[in-house]
């Protein structure tokens, strides 16, 4: 399931950076203190297949039709055996044939068995049921008379456990069964499932068609899926593997550009994991409103339709981040798979990873170290700002709070350490070892542990203990100095985190580069055991720069002082593009005229993209004269994520008419990508010109990819503070709008309610209804917005949110922002305590030098000294 990396590239890029994080500032527990550990089912049964026989009627947006389980005991004496089955309508239910009784309870069906049922022994349970308008797992999309054009289409979404909510099951990760989905559809429709399908033939009903899909190779329960809709079929090859994509007619091309590296995807997993995809065909299914970024279902994986893109787009978004995600999961989570979510790492971990793999293979190391940046970026924001815990966890209140940036990004970069702590060749030959011991298994960290400790011979508990079972990261403080008579350079390492029962003194190699002031560098391989080490090496003369970790492999942070000249060099000569970029950054804060002609000078010239936008950052956070114009020059550069970053740093420059008249015309003239136009839209508003209000409404009704100019402007005339933004939010913000539109406005009015108090009333009474929308991004989006607003009047629809919604990523950001917001309010309340304190102390100490002047006066006229 790709959840942050995809939903962060759609809400940086297409404008809604809030959209899917809540504004909670500062660390917090992960879970309140009364939450329980969560410990894996028991498990009564074997379930060894599932068949389900189904019909999807889109009218009543209803399903219906019997789930057959074919399963052997597992423990003796059995009377009475449990599935999960939610909201669901149960009919009957057949033991081998024959009717048998049921219960129905709190979302669970108890079947009860008239004999004593014996260990070994085989079963199979039919069960014929009913669902209208599910909630959860089956979601039927269609036209209304807000959405006329909205496509007829029903998919599933099972992970975690809402596969109970469209049929009866055991739905949780510690089972596999082979699988077959018969389904009868419209037969305009297509239907789409897991494994082979096997035939396709007219219907029981005139006008439908029945589509019968099998699996024959064992997955969870979560893993089964059903996608249905007018879909267009466009067949692919990856060597003997058939690869499919569906998208509604029209969007062939779009396929193609979002899809299309699929069977190259799969021959270099192939080739690095050494294990051959395993299953009968791959297919992606772009559907509507879904829920996540893509669901790695076995061999049929769901994509948001939001991925499909048009030619201008393609200039600087891609798909391949996505569909590399979920195809690695097709060996990393479907054919092996975690045993409990609590160790879903070795699912989401591995899947992030192996998406950055990709990208090092399609587009070189420069790529692959800008990706691996963003994920320890990724995972820094929500270990600062919201919690810190341990990779492996069992304590949480819905298994979705696990997906996060520790079990996604986190988890990628532990394997990237163990990958540059092992070396390639032994790295993925674990990897083999691993996959092919587990194939079609549950795991647990400790099995992957023991297949890299079998295949390499070394003792990795340190390894593990500090990175997936313990806490936090190492926090580095690093001198450097040359002694000229000795000739030695000295490189001083601290750990200057706190330490503690959680958060370890970490041990982990690490390389210093010593570069001089040609580029020409000696490189030193060190092991950091303790809090401090200084390292001495000789060195004819002293270094020009001292780079730790150069290529960024390590998951830390760094304080360490270089000079502008160090930082010069560095910019200059580094070979690794990554080093490069932290050199430009850190230039941005010396702020000289030497510094910003360095950056003048990458941001024009670097051969690579990442590192003219941190120039062109660092330019930025200079504003002055001379940055401004290297930006203005800068608008000529040719890749468009440069020329983002360059009119991103012009919105630095607030009041300067050069900078906004600059993107001014740019606007005007327009850009070759969606994406620097809405760049440009943003930083215009952050100047706050005084022509930027009416070239930023100009703007809204301009095509886009999902529309991200027209929520680039929205946040614009945020940032401008006018007024009269306000009224144009609210005019983009009711139902029937496009999606992220709506969302954008509920962030720029969430913004805008500090300008009035009136106001302020107006927003928050317009923005409150939206946490019972129907749509689920905003439901995910407006605990942000009433947070941002910090009014205790949103408490009431945040708890209603909170406790009524289904989906746990909206209920945990209901309750964050319900605490902030109350925190705030203590905050508030004590603060004014504390300033009626010092008033009333300040109004006793006036009184008090008042009596004493008095005192002073009456003395004088008596006379005394």
């Amino acid at each position: 399931m790709h959840k942050p990396r995809f939903l962060d590239q759609l809400a940086a890029e297409l404008g809604d950076r809030e959209a899917f994080g809540s504004n909670v500032a500062g660390r917090r527990p992960f879970q309140p203190d009364h939450v329980e550990p969560q410990w894996p089912r028991d498990r009564q049964a074997d379930i060894r297949h599932i068949k389900l026989e189904l019909t999807l009627d889109f009218g009543r947006r209803a399903i219906s039709g019997t789930a057959t389980h074919r399963l052997t005991a597992i423990v003796d004496n059995l009377l009475r055996l449990e599935f999960d089955a939610a909201e669901l309508e149960i009919n009957a239910v057949r033991a081998n044939g024959h009717p048998v009784e049921f219960s129905v309870d709190d979302g669970k069906l108890s079947v009860m068995f008239e004999t004593l049922i014996k260990a070994g022994a085989e079963l199979e349970i039919a069960i014929d049921y009913a669902a209208v308008q599910p909630r959860r797992g089956l979601y039927f999309v269609g036209p209304d008379a807000a959405y006329p054009d909205k496509p007829i289409e029903a998919w599933t979404q099972g992970e975690d456990e809402d596969s109970r909510y469209w049929f009866p099951c055991y739905d949780y990760p510690n089972d596999k069964a082979t699988s077959e989905v018969i389904v009868t559809t419209p037969s305009r429709f297509t239907a789409i499932s897991n494994g082979a399908l096997v035939a396709t033939t007219p219907g029981p009903l005139p006008d439908t068609r029945t589509f019968h899909w099998r699996q024959d190779v064992p997955h969870s329960a979560y893993l089964i899926t059903l996608a249905a809709g007018e879909f267009v079929e466009i067949r692919d090859q990856a060597g003997d593997v058939p690869v499919l994509y569906y998208v509604h007619p029209g969007r062939e091309d779009d396929a193609r550009r979002a899809f299309g590296n699929t069977p190259r995807m799969i021959q270099f997993y192939e080739r690095i994991i050494g294990v051959p995809y395993p299953y009968a065909k791959y297919s992606q299914v772009a559907v509507t409103d879904f829920i996540f970024g893509g669901m790695e279902n076995t061999s049929a994986t769901t994509q948001t339709a939001d991925t499909l893109h048009d030619e201008r787009a393609h200039l600087d978004f891609s798909s391949d981040p996505l569909v590399a995600h979920e195809l690695a999961h097709q060996w990393w989570g479907d054919l092996v798979t975690c045993r409990d979510w609590s160790h879903a790492w070795l699912n989401e971990g591995f899947a992030t990873y192996f998406e950055a793999l990709w990208c090092e293979e399609n587009l070189g190391a420069d790529e692959f170290a800008w990706n691996l940046r963003q994920d320890r970026a990724n995972y820094f924001s929500e270990d600062s700002q919201h919690y810190r815990r341990p990779i492996v966890y069992n304590r949480y209140r819905a298994p979705i709070e696990l997906f996060d940036r520790f079990l996604y990004e986190k988890g990628a970069l532990v394997l990237h350490m163990l990958r540059r702590l092992l070396g390639d060749a032994l790295f993925f030959k674990s990897l083999n070892h691993y996959c092919t011991r587990h194939r079609g298994q549950n795991v647990i960290t400790q099995d992957l542990q023991r297949a890299f400790e079998e295949t390499t011979g070394r003792n990795l508990d340190w390894f593990f203990d500090q990175w997936v079972y313990k806490e936090g990261h190492p926090e580095l403080e690093i001198t450097s100095s040359y002694d000229d008579q000795r000739k030695l350079a000295s490189v001083a390492i601290k750990q200057t985190h706190q330490v503690n029962a959680t958060t370890p003194l970490f041990r982990f190699p690490a390389v210093i580069a010593l570069m001089d002031a040609d580029g020409g560098e000696t490189r030193h391989q060190v092991e950091i055991v303790r809090r401090e080490h200084t390292f001495h090496f000789p060195l004819a003369k002293a270094p020009k720069a001292v780079r730790f970790d150069p290529a960024h492999d390590l998951l830390k942070t760094v304080k360490h002082k270089r000079s502008r000249e160090a930082l010069e060099t560095v910019l200059k000569h580094a070979p690794e593009a990554i080093s490069r970029g932290e050199a430009a950054s850190e230039l941005g804060k010396d702020g000289s005229a030497a510094a910003v002609a360095a950056l003048k000078t990458a941001l024009l010239n670097d051969r690579f993209w990442g590192v003219q936008a941190d120039a062109a950052g660092a330019l930025g956070a200079i504003r002055t004269d001379a940055a401004m114009d290297a930006l203005l020059e800068g608008l000529s550069v040719a890749h468009p994520k440069a020329r983002r970053a360059v009119v991103r740093a012009l919105g630095e420059f607030r009041e300067r008419a050069e900078a906004a008249s600059a993107l001014i015309e740019l606007l005007k003239r327009g850009d070759a990508s969606y994406l620097v136009e809405a760049e440009a839209a943003l930083a215009l508003g952050k100047t706050r010109d005084g022509r930027a209000f009416d070239v930023l409404r100009s703007v809204m009704d301009r095509p886009s990819h999902q529309h991200v100019i027209a929520t680039h402007a929205l946040s614009a005339m945020a940032e401008l503070r006018d007024e009269r933004a306000i009224d144009i939010a609210r005019e983009m913000i009711p139902y029937g709008r496009p999606p992220r539109v709506r969302v954008a406005a509920a962030g720029a009015m969430a913004k805008l309610a500090e300008l009035s108090q009136s106001r302020r009333a107006e927003i928050l009474d317009r923005l409150m209804p939206l946490a019972e929308d129907r749509e689920f991004m905003m439901r995910l989006r407006i605990p942000g917005a009433l947070e941002q607003i910090g009014d205790p009047r949103a408490l009431d629809a945040l708890r209603r949110l909170e406790q009524q919604d289904l989906d746990g990523r909206v209920r945990r950001r209901a309750s964050e922002a319900a605490t902030a917001i109350v925190e705030g309010r203590t905050r508030s309340e004590e603060t004014s305590r504390m300033r009626a304190e010092i008033d009333k102390l300040r109004e006793e100490n006036r009184r008090f030098e008042e009596r004493l002047a008095r005192l002073e006066a009456r003395s004088g006229q008596n006379g005394n000294p």
